[in-house]
C-alpha cells in the first residue's frame, strides 16, 4: 500500500569490474592476461574496503555470488574503451558527491599501464551509474 512500514527491500550488492578494452582489440593483450587484471583490481579494493559492510556482507556469503541478479551478490564485468576514459572513470569516483566512492585502478607494473578499475561492494547507487555512464561504460563482449 505503499506506507512508510513497507520500505522496498535494498538494492543487492554488486561489485564492477570495469576493464579497458583497447588492451583486447589493439593491443592484442589475450583473455588470461586481462582476467589477472582484473583479478588483480578485485583483490586490491576488497582488502582495502575489507572494514566496511557492504564488504562484510557481499563476502559473507560466497556460494551465492552470481553474474546474473539471482541472488543478493553479484558482480559485473564491464568494459571502457580506452586509458583516458579509465582516468575519467577513476577521477569520478574519486571526486562523487556526497563522498568519494571506494574503488582501486589497477596499474599493471613495471609497464606503468593503468588497465582496469575495481568498484568496491556497493547497492549500484545513483553516483556510481553516473560515473560509469559517463565514462561510456557498457557490459563486456565477446565479440
Amino acid at each position: 500500500n505503499g506506507s512508510p512500514s513497507q520500505a522496498a527491500a535494498p538494492e543487492s550488492l554488486v561489485m564492477q569490474i570495469i576493464v579497458r578494452r583497447d588492451l583486447f582489440d589493439k593491443e592484442k593483450w589475450g583473455v588470461g592476461p586481462l582476467m589477472a587484471q582484473a583479478a588483480h583490481a578485485a583483490t586490491a579494493v576488497l582488502h582495502e574496503t575489507r572494514e566496511r559492510s557492504e564488504t562484510i556482507n557481499y563476502l559473507a556469503d560466497l556460494k551465492n555470488m552470481r553474474k546474473k541478479r539471482l541472488t543478493s551478490h553479484m558482480y559485473s564485468v564491464t568494459q571502457t574503451t580506452d586509458a583516458s576514459t579509465l582516468a575519467k572513470l577513476s577521477a569520478a569516483l574519486s571526486s562523487a558527491d556526497p563522498s568519494p566512492i571506494p574503488h582501486h585502478l589497477w596499474t599493471e607494473q613495471p609497464e606503468n599501464v593503468p588497465t582496469c578499475v575495481a568498484i568496491a561492494p556497493n547497492r549500484k547507487e545513483k553516483p556510481i551509474r553516473r560515473a560509469l555512464d559517463k565514462s561510456s561504460c557498457r557490459l563486456w563482449r565477446s565479440d
